[in-house]
């Protein structure tokens, strides 16, 4: 981190603020510099997350507990324990004065992170806004995982933590500049499309494929033309399932699927894991020979709600 940020303003950050600003860093560094000092005014931030940093919560309220009275807390520390201090930390650090934003929806955050930036840029709210997801790995989050594994909800995975974002840009905008983006946001579909409780496996590949088809249907795309499909549900007992068999219901059994491979390089990185597969599936549309290049980013969650972006590299 101090090779990234140096050592000054770090002492009190805590890791899922360290994993957000140091990405937000080397992502910074690749933006071109406008030579406009008042571009910072329309520069934000969205970042998902599920609860903020849960270590620097928890630690915080166990300090308040069993130090000596009358609690003596370090109140340094307290800004980590608010769930939009990462978002927050990398505004300040990069001077961006527009939008600054939390998304909190678990393994859907990096979805939904896109899904609200989009909506900021469409209506003119920002011209550029750095989005993605971030998750830390700490004893708190491994506990909850193993009790999730005992439980017969999650796949005996390791633990990660990572962090992705992205610059996202109105197309107009970059074509004003004579820029070519790295790809374009052509669907973004979510909603709550089965219910757990009431039903089965099948009725969960049918939500899904639900979510796919009506996401090709939004932009007029063919299930022929979808040539590669991130998946997210690799460490989530029966979403890994359900989320293949409804990509090959949906395109046939020619789309290329990723769907293991970031859970067995980086374990479960929960709140990051859309981030990490749309950065796969990017590397995978711009290094392949798949014409045309059209991608799908697809994450569902145990609670019945289902997401999918869909790109055109």
């Amino acid at each position: 981190m101090a090779a990234l940020l140096g050592g000054k303003g770090i002492r009190t950050m805590d890791r899922t603020t360290a994993l957000a600003v140091c990405t937000a860093k080397l992502l910074h560094e690749r933006r071109p510099p406008s030579g406009d000092e008042s571009a910072s005014e329309r520069v934000g931030f969205v970042i998902g997350t599920s609860t903020g940093s849960i270590r620097s919560t928890s630690d915080f309220t166990r300090d308040s507990l069993v130090q000596d009275r009358p609690f003596l807390v370090n109140p340094a520390l307290f800004p980590n324990t608010v769930m939009n201090c990462a978002a927050g930390q990398c505004g300040i650090w990069f001077k961006a004065r527009c939008i600054n934003a939390t998304i909190s929806g678990g393994r859907l955050s990096g979805l939904l992170a896109i899904k609200y930036a989009a909506q900021m840029l469409r209506r003119h709210y920002a011209d550029t806004l750095f989005t993605g997801s971030v998750e830390e790995l700490c004893p708190q989050t491994a506990w909850a995982h193993r009790m999730l594994i005992e439980k017969g909800r999650r796949h005996a995975v390791p633990l990660g933590e990572g962090c992705a974002m992205f610059t996202l840009e109105r197309a107009a905008d970059m074509q004003a500049r004579g820029e070519t983006p790295l790809a374009e946001i052509v669907a973004l579909q979510y909603g709550r499309y089965f219910d757990p409780q009431d039903g089965g496996e099948a009725d969960q590949v049918e939500g899904i494929s639900a979510c796919l088809a009506e996401a090709i249907a939004q932009c007029g795309v063919a299930a022929g033309d979808v040539a590669v499909c991130s998946l997210c549900g690799a460490a989530d007992v029966g979403s890994r399932e359900a989320e293949l068999r409804a990509v090959t219901q949906v395109f046939g059994s020619n789309v290329r699927v990723h769907c293991d491979d970031l859970t067995e390089s980086m374990g479960d990185t929960y709140s990051a894991t859309f981030s990490l597969a749309l950065g796969r599936l990017l590397v995978s549309l711009r290094d392949g020979a798949d014409r045309p290049r059209i991608g799908i980013a697809l994450v569902s969650g145990d609670d019945g709600h289902v997401g999918c972006l869909v790109v055109r590299a």
